[in-house]
C-alpha cells in the first residue's frame, strides 16, 4: 500500500496532478488542487492510501509537481 502526502496550501494550480492521476486529485473551485478522498489530515498536509498498482502515476505526479507538494511513499 502507497501513503500519499499532499499539501493543498502551497498548490498553484498548475493541474498536472489532475490530470496525470485523475482518480487522486481534482481541481477545485478555485483551480487549486485537492485530494479526492483524503483520509485523514493535519494541519499542514492531508493523506491518503493508493494500491502499489498506483505507483507509477502517483510518482510522475509527484516528480512533475513545480511546487514539491506532493509525497509518495510506497511502503505506507
Amino acid at each position: 500500500m502507497i501513503t500519499l502526502r499532499h499539501k493543498p496550501s502551497e498548490c498553484i494550480g498548475c493541474d498536472l496532478c489532475a490530470q496525470t492521476a485523475p482518480e487522486y486529485f481534482e481541481m477545485d473551485e478555485f483551480g487549486m488542487a485537492q485530494l479526492i478522498s483524503v483520509e485523514r489530515s493535519s494541519k499542514v498536509f492531508n493523506y491518503t492510501t493508493a494500491p502499489d498498482m498506483d505507483l507509477d502515476v502517483l510518482q510522475e505526479a509527484e516528480e512533475g509537481c513545480p511546487v514539491n507538494i506532493i509525497a509518495v511513499n510506497p511502503k505506507g
